[in-house]
């Protein structure tokens, strides 16, 4: 039979072992949960050094792109306020030019009957013909120069309102007719007061043919004029008429080529009364 103190010392030992193995389990359990927790902590690291390095990126990005639009926004803005900049000036421009062709009557009516005919050109064909009935002939007595003796003399004269001499009458009014049956709608000419040609103010410079020629290349300087011509019947509904008529011995047809020519985009207009007599000047620019 064994000793009591061996059976003790072998469950000691075995405690012992048991002990030291728990005690080996644990740590090696804990060494275990030391590493996977620093392994963990090193792929928390490793995870949060990465994605802010990413965000930051993402973050620049989303940045950069707010910058962007913001830089298109403002582009588009500022385009829109000068493209509205510019409209208002140019409203601005033609109201003023409306207000000026507005205080003369002549003016305005004159304007408004050229652009009613360059928009519907055939439909003022008939206006000519029904004028027809307004050319008479009248007879004149005048000394003939060479002979001395009294001779009947006949003129042709279109009598409305007004008198006015013609050339060759009814022919150049049919003619005339025929074209605008034939020309296509165009646009409109615009009023453009820096090409207006000014009035005289003496009676002398109504018919003199440098006053407005002068006139007129003082504005060629810093304004384009292409045609101008002065008027002298006060009349604006005759005048418009026998400017597309153009019934004369000299330049005939220059003024209804003038008026019904597509190319032409801008008009100046102006006339007054110098005494008893009437004058308007005309301009013309592409």
């Amino acid at each position: 039979m064994g000793c009591v103190c061996s059976i003790y010392r072998q469950i000691e030992n075995f405690a012992d072992v048991n002990i030291k193995n728990n005690k080996q389990i644990k740590r090696n359990l804990n060494m275990n949960n030391i590493s996977i927790h620093n392994q963990e902590e090193k792929e928390d690291i490793i995870i949060k050094t990465k994605i802010p390095e990413t965000a930051d990126i993402e973050i620049d990005k989303i940045n950069k792109l707010k910058k962007s639009e913001v830089i298109e926004n403002n582009e588009m803005k500022n385009k829109e306020k000068e493209n509205i900049d510019e409209e208002k000036v140019e409203e601005k421009k033609e109201n003023k030019e409306k207000e000026l062709i507005l205080k003369n009557q002549y003016n305005q009516r004159v304007y408004e009957l050229i652009n009613q005919i360059r928009l519907n050109p055939s439909e003022y064909s008939q206006t000519i013909l029904d004028n027809i009935n307004n050319i008479i002939i009248e007879t004149h007595k005048e000394i003939n120069k060479e002979t001395g003796e009294m001779e009947n003399n006949q003129i042709i004269v279109f009598k409305k309102k007004v008198k006015v001499n013609l050339y060759k009458g009814e022919e150049s009014f049919r003619e005339a007719a025929e074209i605008l049956k034939n020309t296509k709608s165009m646009e409109k000419l615009k009023f453009n007061k820096d090409i207006v040609i000014p009035l005289p103010d003496k009676e002398e410079d109504i018919i003199s043919s440098t006053f407005i020629r002068n006139k007129a290349n003082e504005i060629r300087i810093h304004s384009n004029i292409n045609v101008y011509f002065k008027e002298y019947i006060k009349n604006p509904e005759i005048a418009v008429l026998l400017m597309i008529v153009d019934d004369t011995e000299i330049m005939n047809g220059k003024k209804r080529e003038c008026l019904l020519n597509p190319n032409i985009k801008y008009i100046g207009i102006d006339s007054k009364f110098i005494g008893k007599n009437f004058i308007a000047h005309f301009s013309f620019s592409k």
